[in-house]
């Protein structure tokens, strides 16, 4: 059996233990904070109903015993066919990491962060097997959202990137490949220009925040869920994708041209906003929604399986 690594059992690396055991790998896990495996016992049985409402038939019994928690660095390292890093976004305290972990590590394991900004390139900076380390950004939550971007740096092996997209396929992800490095990969980048876009429209008094959410969740993310924007265009007019673009390129132009400022994110903005979601949504039943939408995107994942959209 394959062995994973996972160093880091927060939110993304207890997600990412659970979506690998449950693809048949052997996983073992690291964290310096003890209390963190406290943390995973009690969320990883929620984390399994949801994988239950996609997969009724699922072994909840054998997932568990293909994770050993309270695992050292070199325990985590050693044989492993990749290591997954999801600590802090911090680029310091990655870079210390690496280090480690390339310390630790067979020669043939491929040592992957789940960054969601911060460059392989940087992070990589002072490991000596630059050749093995990748970027491998899943989207929130792997155990459920079957997508992880992988990006190499200057110095990543190609042949390197290649493995690892096979692993991540062999773990059932839909495994994408950056052909070059670039901060935010696709995914943020795509969701970026999306959430600039909202906080321009609600700063500027264009829309409000439930306004603004609504477009989203029931008009272009019901397309979204199975729909890629250049797919969209091309169904958007009778003779296909350049048909779209002739018909509607003049009014995405100008609107480009409207969107090219930076929002500034000020404090008091921010403020703002958590003051005005807190009205939307306390604090005190926020756990509640966060397992709602894991249940949501469990039920749409099982909708797109029955009919054919699924990896």
């Amino acid at each position: 059996m394959d062995k994973i690594g996972i160093c880091g059992v927060g939110l993304i690396g207890a997600s990412w233990a659970i979506g690998f055991a449950n693809a048949g790998f052997k996983v073992f896990v690291y964290d310096s904070h003890k209390e963190s495996f406290i943390t995973f016992k009690e969320t990883s049985k929620k984390l399994i109903q949801d994988i239950r409402i996609i997969n009724p038939a699922i072994d909840e019994s054998k997932i568990n015993s293909n994770i050993k928690l309270d695992c050292t660095v070199q325990e985590i390292c050693e044989d492993a066919i990749l290591v997954q890093e999801s600590v802090l976004e911090d680029l310091e305290i990655k870079k210390r990491v690496f280090e480690q972990l390339d310390k630790f590590a067979s020669k043939n394991t491929i040592i992957a962060s789940s960054s969601s900004y911060l460059l392989i390139s940087k992070i990589s900076e002072f490991v000596k097997g630059k050749h093995r380390c990748i970027n491998a950004h899943p989207a929130l939550p792997p155990h459920i959202v079957p997508f992880v971007e992988v990006a190499g740096g200057i110095d990543t092996d190609s042949n390197i990137i290649k493995k690892a997209v096979s692993i991540y396929k062999m773990a059932k992800y839909a495994a994408i490949t950056v052909n070059k490095e670039t901060e935010g990969f696709v995914l943020n980048r795509l969701q970026g220009a999306l959430l600039n876009e909202a906080v321009r429209l609600h700063e500027g008094g264009f829309a409000s925040m439930e306004d603004i959410d609504i477009a989203l969740k029931h008009a272009l993310g019901i397309r979204w869920a199975f729909l890629g924007p250049f797919e969209i265009m091309d169904l958007n007019a009778p003779e296909g994708i350049k048909d779209s673009f002739t018909r509607y390129k003049k009014g995405i132009q100008n609107l480009a041209r409207e969107q090219n400022s930076v929002p500034g994110y000020s404090e008091e903005y921010l403020n703002k906003l958590e003051i005005d979601q807190r009205k939307r949504l306390s604090y005190d039943v926020r756990n509640e929604r966060v397992e709602k939408r894991n249940k949501m995107i469990a039920l749409i994942r099982k909708l797109k399986l029955e009919l054919g959209e699924d990896i």
